[in-house]
C-alpha cells in the first residue's frame, strides 16, 4: 500500500502535512553556473512546501567569503522568515574566522556556521575559535565531506558533544559505511542526505543503521533539483512518521525553527 507522502509525489500535490525544512542550500552564482533568481527559488519553495532554508553563498566557495555572507545577508533581509544564514568560513584565511563571525552572527537571520574542505582538515587546532563560537551561540555546522571523507570532523564532533555537526553529501560516491560510524561515534553529528544520485535503498538503509532521528534533509538548490531532493524522501521505503522526521522536524530542531 502506498503512503500518504508518497501519493502526494506521485500525483504532484505540495506537501501540507507539515512544512519543509532545508537545512542545506545556496544562494548566488558560482563559477559558470547560472543560479535562477532569487524569487524563482522561492517561488519554487512555496510550491513544495518548503517553510524554511538555511542557507549559504555559493561564491565563498571561491574565496570570496565577506562578499558571499553579504549576498545571504542580501536573502535574508529580501525574504525574511523564509530564509536562515549560514556564515561561512574558511581555514584558508585564519585572520577572518572570528571577525567574520562575529559580523555575521550581528545580522538577524544567521544561525549556522559553514564550512568547506579547503586542504586544512577539520579537526586542525586553526578551527578553535570556530567551535567556540558554535558552543557560545548554540549553533549548528555545516561541514562539505565527500565519500565518506570526513576530514577529522567526526572527531571534532566528539570533542564538542554540545554542538550539532551536520554531514554534507552523505553516502556520496558509494561510501555508506564511513558515515554510519562516525553517527555511531558521534551523537552529535547529523547525515545530511544532500546528493544528486541516491542509490537504491540508500536512505532506507541509514534508516535502519543510524536512525531518522539523526538524518537532515537539504536541497543543495539551486546546484540541484529541489523537486527531486523532495521526492527521493517522498518514495523512500520507510515509515511517513520517518519522513516527517527528516524532512522537518530534525533541521527545525536543531536551527530552532517551530
Amino acid at each position: 500500500m502506498m503512503s500518504q507522502l508518497a501519493r502526494y509525489a506521485l500525483e504532484g500535490k505540495k506537501i501540507d502535512l507539515f512544512p519543509l525544512f532545508d537545512s542545506h542550500s545556496h544562494v548566488g552564482q558560482w563559477s559558470i553556473f547560472d543560479a535562477y533568481d532569487l524569487k524563482d527559488q522561492v517561488a519554487e519553495m512555496d510550491r513544495l512546501g518548503v517553510r524554511m532554508s538555511a542557507i549559504s553563498s555559493l561564491v565563498a566557495l571561491s574565496g570570496e567569503i565577506r562578499r558571499g555572507n553579504d549576498v545571504v545577508a542580501a536573502a535574508l533581509k529580501a525574504y525574511p522568515g523564509r530564509f536562515l544564514g549560514y556564515a561561512h568560513v574558511s581555514a584558508n584565511y585564519p585572520g577572518m574566522l572570528l571577525p567574520e563571525l562575529k559580523r555575521c552572527f550581528a545580522i538577524p537571520g544567521f544561525k549556522g556556521i559553514k564550512v568547506y574542505q579547503t586542504g586544512i582538515s577539520y579537526d586542525d587546532p586553526i578551527f578553535k575559535p570556530v567551535w567556540k563560537f558554535a558552543e557560545e551561540h548554540g549553533a549548528p555546522v555545516l561541514a562539505h565531506t565527500w565519500a565518506g571523507s570526513l576530514t577529522g570532523f567526526d572527531q571534532v564532533a566528539i570533542a564538542h558533544p554540545e554542538i550539532p555537526f551536520i554531514t554534507a553529501h552523505a553516502g556520496s560516491d558509494w561510501a555508506y559505511q564511513a558515515y554510519i560510524e562516525a553517527a555511531r561515534r558521534a551523537k552529535n553529528l547529523y547525515l545530511d542526505l544532500t546528493y544528486s544520485r541516491d542509490h537504491t535503498g540508500m536512505i532506507e538503509h541509514f534508516v535502519r543503521t543510524v536512525g531518522a532521528d539523526r538524518i537532515v534533509w537539504g536541497a543543495d538548490a539551486p546546484l540541484f533539483s529541489m523537486s527531486q531532493q523532495v521526492g527521493k524522501i517522498l518514495f523512500a521505503r520507510i515509515t511517513d512518521k520517518d519522513k516527517k522526521k527528516i524532512l522537518w522536524e530534525n533541521g527545525a530542531r536543531l536551527f530552532g525553527s517551530s
